[in-house]
Protein backbone atom coordinates (compact mmCIF):
# COMPACT_ATOMS: atom_id res chain seq x y z
CA UNK A 1 0.00 0.00 0.00
CA UNK A 2 1.46 3.45 -1.08
CA UNK A 3 2.89 5.75 1.85
CA UNK A 4 0.66 8.81 2.43
CA UNK A 5 2.25 11.12 3.93
CA UNK A 6 -0.53 13.66 3.94
CA UNK A 7 -3.25 11.58 5.19
CA UNK A 8 -0.61 10.50 7.93
CA UNK A 9 0.02 14.02 9.19
CA UNK A 10 3.28 15.93 7.36
CA UNK A 11 2.51 19.78 7.95
CA UNK A 12 4.14 22.47 6.38
CA UNK A 13 6.35 23.14 9.42
CA UNK A 14 7.54 19.66 8.80
CA UNK A 15 8.52 20.31 4.91
CA UNK A 16 10.15 23.75 5.85
CA UNK A 17 11.98 22.05 8.90
CA UNK A 18 13.94 19.45 6.35
CA UNK A 19 13.78 21.89 3.55
CA UNK A 20 16.26 24.28 6.07
CA UNK A 21 18.23 20.62 7.39
CA UNK A 22 19.34 20.53 3.37
CA UNK A 23 21.06 24.01 3.91
CA UNK A 24 22.46 23.54 7.79
CA UNK A 25 23.57 20.31 9.74
CA UNK A 26 22.91 22.22 12.97
CA UNK A 27 18.76 21.57 14.44
CA UNK A 28 19.65 24.62 17.01
CA UNK A 29 20.79 27.26 13.55
CA UNK A 30 17.73 25.73 11.90
CA UNK A 31 15.51 26.33 14.54
CA UNK A 32 16.65 29.81 14.69
CA UNK A 33 16.20 30.38 11.38
CA UNK A 34 12.65 29.69 11.34
CA UNK A 35 12.13 31.52 14.78
CA UNK A 36 10.73 28.18 16.59
CA UNK A 37 13.34 26.88 19.69
CA UNK A 38 15.09 23.68 19.27
CA UNK A 39 12.83 21.53 21.96
CA UNK A 40 9.98 22.64 19.26
CA UNK A 41 12.47 21.30 16.04
CA UNK A 42 12.89 18.29 17.83
CA UNK A 43 9.39 17.54 18.35
CA UNK A 44 9.32 18.16 14.76
CA UNK A 45 12.05 16.00 13.68
CA UNK A 46 10.19 12.95 15.71
CA UNK A 47 6.59 13.82 14.41
CA UNK A 48 8.44 13.47 10.43
CA UNK A 49 9.84 9.99 11.52
CA UNK A 50 6.68 8.61 12.57
CA UNK A 51 4.51 9.86 9.71
CA UNK A 52 7.57 9.02 7.50
CA UNK A 53 8.10 5.59 9.70
CA UNK A 54 11.73 5.79 8.64
CA UNK A 55 14.65 7.10 10.31
CA UNK A 56 15.18 10.56 8.97
CA UNK A 57 18.59 11.67 10.90
CA UNK A 58 21.28 10.58 12.81
CA UNK A 59 23.46 12.38 15.37
CA UNK A 60 26.94 13.42 14.19
CA UNK A 61 29.40 15.61 16.12
CA UNK A 62 27.69 18.62 17.11
CA UNK A 63 25.14 18.50 15.08
CA UNK A 64 22.61 16.01 12.79
CA UNK A 65 23.38 14.27 9.53
CA UNK A 66 20.47 13.73 7.22
CA UNK A 67 19.99 9.80 6.20
CA UNK A 68 19.96 8.88 2.41
CA UNK A 69 15.73 8.96 2.92
CA UNK A 70 16.06 12.02 5.00
CA UNK A 71 18.09 13.64 2.00
CA UNK A 72 15.83 12.69 -0.67
CA UNK A 73 12.81 13.73 1.47
CA UNK A 74 14.43 16.91 2.74
CA UNK A 75 15.19 17.62 -1.28
CA UNK A 76 11.27 17.39 -2.20
CA UNK A 77 10.52 19.48 0.55
CA UNK A 78 12.55 22.28 -1.32
CA UNK A 79 10.68 21.91 -4.46
CA UNK A 80 7.29 21.77 -2.59
CA UNK A 81 8.13 24.51 -1.03
CA UNK A 82 9.12 26.80 -3.67
CA UNK A 83 5.93 25.62 -6.00
CA UNK A 84 3.59 26.95 -2.67
CA UNK A 85 6.03 30.30 -3.40
CA UNK A 86 5.64 30.26 -7.23
CA UNK A 87 1.72 29.45 -6.49
CA UNK A 88 1.55 32.85 -4.45
CA UNK A 89 3.82 34.83 -6.59
CA UNK A 90 1.13 33.52 -9.51
CA UNK A 91 -1.95 34.97 -7.42
CA UNK A 92 -0.20 37.83 -6.59
CA UNK A 93 0.81 38.80 -10.10
CA UNK A 94 -2.84 38.09 -11.26
CA UNK A 95 -4.05 40.78 -8.89
CA UNK A 96 -1.33 43.17 -10.10
CA UNK A 97 -1.08 42.66 -13.75
CA UNK A 98 2.22 42.33 -15.90
CA UNK A 99 4.43 42.99 -12.55
CA UNK A 100 6.61 41.19 -10.82
CA UNK A 101 10.51 40.03 -10.88
CA UNK A 102 12.10 36.85 -12.98
CA UNK A 103 15.23 35.42 -12.10
CA UNK A 104 17.49 34.17 -14.83
CA UNK A 105 20.55 32.16 -14.98
CA UNK A 106 22.93 32.01 -18.49
CA UNK A 107 25.97 30.80 -19.67
CA UNK A 108 27.89 33.88 -20.64
CA UNK A 109 27.46 33.41 -24.62
CA UNK A 110 23.71 33.52 -24.68
CA UNK A 111 23.73 35.70 -21.92
CA UNK A 112 25.09 38.25 -24.30
CA UNK A 113 23.23 37.71 -27.10
CA UNK A 114 20.10 36.94 -26.47
CA UNK A 115 18.82 38.00 -22.75
CA UNK A 116 20.64 41.70 -22.93
CA UNK A 117 18.31 42.54 -25.90
CA UNK A 118 15.41 40.57 -24.59
CA UNK A 119 15.82 42.76 -21.83
CA UNK A 120 16.09 46.18 -23.39
CA UNK A 121 12.70 45.39 -25.11
CA UNK A 122 11.03 44.05 -21.63
CA UNK A 123 11.88 47.59 -20.22
CA UNK A 124 9.98 49.17 -23.17
CA UNK A 125 7.26 47.00 -23.12
CA UNK A 126 6.65 45.97 -19.25
CA UNK A 127 8.21 48.80 -17.11
CA UNK A 128 7.02 46.67 -13.90
CA UNK A 129 8.72 43.57 -14.46
CA UNK A 130 12.18 43.60 -13.06
CA UNK A 131 14.40 41.13 -14.00
CA UNK A 132 18.04 39.67 -12.34
CA UNK A 133 20.32 38.31 -14.32
CA UNK A 134 22.93 35.12 -12.97
CA UNK A 135 25.73 34.34 -15.32
CA UNK A 136 28.05 31.46 -14.47
CA UNK A 137 28.93 28.46 -15.53
CA UNK A 138 25.81 24.97 -15.46
CA UNK A 139 27.93 23.74 -12.20
CA UNK A 140 26.98 26.39 -10.59
CA UNK A 141 23.37 27.05 -12.19
CA UNK A 142 21.91 23.71 -12.22
CA UNK A 143 21.88 23.81 -8.27
CA UNK A 144 20.03 26.90 -8.29
CA UNK A 145 17.49 26.23 -10.54
CA UNK A 146 17.41 23.04 -8.75
CA UNK A 147 16.56 24.92 -5.41
CA UNK A 148 14.46 27.32 -7.08
CA UNK A 149 16.42 30.23 -7.03
CA UNK A 150 16.30 30.57 -10.58
CA UNK A 151 13.33 30.84 -12.59
CA UNK A 152 14.61 29.32 -15.76
CA UNK A 153 17.99 29.21 -17.09
CA UNK A 154 20.04 29.17 -20.23
CA UNK A 155 22.88 26.67 -19.39
CA UNK A 156 23.14 23.07 -19.85
CA UNK A 157 22.77 19.82 -17.92
CA UNK A 158 25.86 19.20 -16.02
CA UNK A 159 27.36 15.41 -16.61
CA UNK A 160 26.98 14.88 -13.15
CA UNK A 161 23.86 16.17 -12.49
CA UNK A 162 20.28 14.03 -13.09
CA UNK A 163 19.06 15.32 -16.45
CA UNK A 164 15.87 14.21 -14.50
CA UNK A 165 15.43 17.31 -12.62
CA UNK A 166 15.09 19.18 -15.59
CA UNK A 167 12.74 19.87 -18.66
CA UNK A 168 14.91 20.79 -21.38
CA UNK A 169 14.75 22.02 -24.51
CA UNK A 170 17.37 22.43 -26.79
CA UNK A 171 18.67 25.52 -28.57
CA UNK A 172 21.90 26.39 -29.73
CA UNK A 173 25.31 25.59 -29.93
CA UNK A 174 27.69 28.22 -29.06
CA UNK A 175 30.37 29.45 -31.35
CA UNK A 176 33.38 30.44 -29.99
CA UNK A 177 37.03 32.14 -31.00
CA UNK A 178 40.24 32.87 -30.24
CA UNK A 179 41.10 36.38 -29.05
CA UNK A 180 44.06 38.47 -27.79
CA UNK A 181 45.13 42.05 -27.39
CA UNK A 182 44.67 44.01 -30.12
CA UNK A 183 48.62 44.75 -31.31
CA UNK A 184 49.49 40.92 -30.37
CA UNK A 185 52.14 39.60 -32.65
CA UNK A 186 49.98 36.91 -34.10
CA UNK A 187 48.01 39.87 -35.39
CA UNK A 188 49.93 40.51 -38.14
CA UNK A 189 50.51 36.74 -38.82
CA UNK A 190 48.81 35.62 -42.57
CA UNK A 191 45.45 34.45 -42.15
CA UNK A 192 43.80 32.06 -41.00
CA UNK A 193 46.55 31.18 -38.40
CA UNK A 194 47.27 27.98 -38.17
CA UNK A 195 46.39 26.17 -34.69
CA UNK A 196 50.19 25.02 -33.85
CA UNK A 197 51.38 29.02 -33.98
CA UNK A 198 48.91 29.42 -31.05
CA UNK A 199 50.81 27.48 -28.74
CA UNK A 200 53.77 29.28 -28.97
CA UNK A 201 51.78 31.56 -26.34
CA UNK A 202 50.07 31.23 -23.16
CA UNK A 203 46.50 30.47 -22.92
CA UNK A 204 43.68 31.48 -20.50
CA UNK A 205 41.45 28.71 -19.45
CA UNK A 206 38.23 28.28 -17.41
CA UNK A 207 38.66 25.51 -15.04
CA UNK A 208 39.19 22.10 -15.90
CA UNK A 209 35.52 20.61 -17.53
CA UNK A 210 34.59 23.89 -18.35
CA UNK A 211 32.35 23.60 -22.11
CA UNK A 212 34.85 25.59 -24.02
CA UNK A 213 37.97 24.23 -22.43
CA UNK A 214 37.17 20.84 -23.27
CA UNK A 215 35.82 22.13 -26.97
CA UNK A 216 39.21 23.67 -26.79
CA UNK A 217 41.43 20.70 -25.82
CA UNK A 218 39.54 18.30 -28.27
CA UNK A 219 40.28 20.64 -31.40
CA UNK A 220 43.36 21.11 -30.73
CA UNK A 221 43.98 16.94 -29.62
CA UNK A 222 41.52 16.20 -33.21
CA UNK A 223 44.18 18.26 -35.28
CA UNK A 224 46.96 16.09 -33.90
CA UNK A 225 47.80 19.01 -31.44
CA UNK A 226 49.74 19.23 -28.13
CA UNK A 227 47.59 21.09 -25.37
CA UNK A 228 48.90 24.15 -24.41
CA UNK A 229 51.34 23.97 -21.90
CA UNK A 230 51.51 27.91 -20.37
CA UNK A 231 47.63 27.95 -19.02
CA UNK A 232 46.28 30.25 -16.59
CA UNK A 233 43.29 28.69 -15.20
CA UNK A 234 40.84 31.07 -14.10
CA UNK A 235 36.47 31.31 -13.34
CA UNK A 236 36.41 35.03 -13.99
CA UNK A 237 35.76 36.06 -17.67
CA UNK A 238 36.94 39.60 -16.50
CA UNK A 239 40.28 38.48 -15.16
CA UNK A 240 39.87 36.49 -18.53
CA UNK A 241 39.75 39.92 -20.34
CA UNK A 242 42.29 41.79 -18.14
CA UNK A 243 44.68 38.95 -18.99
CA UNK A 244 44.35 39.23 -22.93
CA UNK A 245 44.69 42.63 -22.99
CA UNK A 246 47.46 43.18 -21.09
CA UNK A 247 49.78 40.17 -22.04
CA UNK A 248 50.55 38.25 -24.61
CA UNK A 249 48.05 35.32 -23.37
CA UNK A 250 45.31 34.52 -25.80
CA UNK A 251 42.07 32.44 -24.78
CA UNK A 252 38.93 30.67 -26.22
CA UNK A 253 35.82 32.63 -25.67
CA UNK A 254 32.16 32.75 -27.01
CA UNK A 255 32.44 34.39 -30.45
CA UNK A 256 29.02 36.48 -29.42
CA UNK A 257 31.08 37.76 -26.30
CA UNK A 258 34.34 38.46 -28.40
CA UNK A 259 32.53 40.23 -30.92
CA UNK A 260 31.08 42.63 -27.98
CA UNK A 261 34.18 43.50 -26.86
CA UNK A 262 36.31 43.96 -30.27
CA UNK A 263 33.78 45.84 -31.41
CA UNK A 264 32.51 49.64 -30.29
CA UNK A 265 28.74 50.93 -30.85
CA UNK A 266 30.28 53.48 -33.15
CA UNK A 267 32.36 50.88 -35.55
CA UNK A 268 35.75 51.31 -33.56
CA UNK A 269 38.21 49.02 -32.68
CA UNK A 270 37.21 47.56 -28.89
CA UNK A 271 39.68 46.07 -26.52
CA UNK A 272 40.47 42.93 -28.04
CA UNK A 273 40.73 41.24 -31.13
CA UNK A 274 39.22 38.08 -32.86
CA UNK A 275 41.85 35.60 -34.29
CA UNK A 276 41.60 34.18 -37.28
CA UNK A 277 42.17 30.96 -37.14
CA UNK A 278 42.09 27.29 -38.37
CA UNK A 279 41.17 26.15 -34.84
CA UNK A 280 37.44 24.67 -35.00
CA UNK A 281 35.42 25.85 -31.69
CA UNK A 282 31.79 25.01 -31.62
CA UNK A 283 30.73 24.71 -27.57
CA UNK A 284 27.63 21.96 -27.09
CA UNK A 285 24.50 22.84 -27.21
CA UNK A 286 23.17 24.98 -24.64
CA UNK A 287 18.93 24.58 -23.70
CA UNK A 288 15.82 26.53 -21.94
CA UNK A 289 15.94 24.92 -18.87
CA UNK A 290 13.30 24.66 -16.19
CA UNK A 291 13.09 22.31 -13.03
CA UNK A 292 10.80 19.26 -14.22
CA UNK A 293 7.10 19.84 -14.38
CA UNK A 294 7.47 23.48 -13.21
CA UNK A 295 5.08 25.97 -13.98
CA UNK A 296 6.67 29.15 -14.73
CA UNK A 297 4.60 32.50 -13.26
CA UNK A 298 3.17 34.92 -15.35
CA UNK A 299 5.75 37.26 -14.93
CA UNK A 300 8.23 34.69 -15.82
CA UNK A 301 6.41 33.75 -18.79
CA UNK A 302 6.69 37.02 -20.59
CA UNK A 303 10.00 37.26 -20.14
CA UNK A 304 10.75 33.80 -21.50
CA UNK A 305 8.61 34.34 -24.52
CA UNK A 306 11.10 37.56 -25.43
CA UNK A 307 14.21 35.60 -24.48
CA UNK A 308 12.87 32.56 -26.97
CA UNK A 309 11.69 35.14 -29.45
CA UNK A 310 14.96 36.94 -29.78
CA UNK A 311 16.69 33.21 -30.19
CA UNK A 312 14.67 32.66 -33.32
CA UNK A 313 14.90 35.91 -35.17
CA UNK A 314 18.96 36.32 -34.48
CA UNK A 315 20.44 35.22 -37.50
CA UNK A 316 23.50 32.75 -36.24
CA UNK A 317 26.95 32.73 -37.78
CA UNK A 318 28.31 29.95 -39.47
CA UNK A 319 30.13 27.34 -37.55
CA UNK A 320 33.04 26.05 -39.62
CA UNK A 321 36.25 28.14 -38.32
CA UNK A 322 37.39 29.52 -35.52
CA UNK A 323 37.21 33.20 -37.22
Amino acid sequence: MTLDLLRRGMKISHLRLLAELSRQSRLTDAAATLGITQPAASRLMAEIEHVADAEIYVRSGRGIELTEVGKTLAERCVRVLQELTDAAMDIEHHVSGQRGHVHIGSVTGPAVEYVLPAIRHIRLSYPEISVSVEIGPSTVLAPMLEEGRLDFSLSRVPLDVDPDLFDEQPLRREPACMVARLDHPLIRHPSPIPAHALLGFDWVFPPIGAPIRTTAESALRDMGLQLPTKILTTSSFLFTLATIQRSNAIGPVARSVAESFALLPDGSPGTIAILDTDLPLSVETYSFLTRRAQTLTPVARIVAKEILKTVATTQHPAIGSGS
